[in-house]
Formats: structure tokens, C-alpha cells, sequence
């Protein structure tokens, strides 16, 4: 297993760091590398919701 080194929160104003994450709908991965630069992304984590 990778061990992950934690880093500070993401401040205002700051770029947010790169991630990749199983795609929702099909198969495949989706990553912020894929939307950089095209549109503004709004990324929500709601947790508990379905």
C-alpha cells in the first residue's frame, strides 16, 4: 500500500492539486487534469447523500 504524505489545505486562490477518480456514469477514470483550463470546475463532496 502507498503511503500518502499529507499536505495543508488548499487556500483561496490556490490551484488545487491534480487527482484522479473512478468515473460516475461508465467506465474509466475522470481526472482535473481533463477540465484545466476549459471552464470553471466546482468539485462537491456531499457525503451521505445518494
Amino acid at each position: 500500500m502507498a503511503t500518502v504524505e499529507p499536505r495543508p489545505p488548499v487556500q483561496p486562490g490556490e490551484q488545487a492539486p491534480d487527482f484522479t477518480l473512478p468515473a460516475a456514469h461508465g467506465e474509466g477514470f475522470v481526472s482535473l487534469a481533463d477540465y484545466r483550463g476549459r471552464s470553471p470546475v466546482l468539485l462537491a463532496l456531499l457525503r451521505g447523500l445518494y
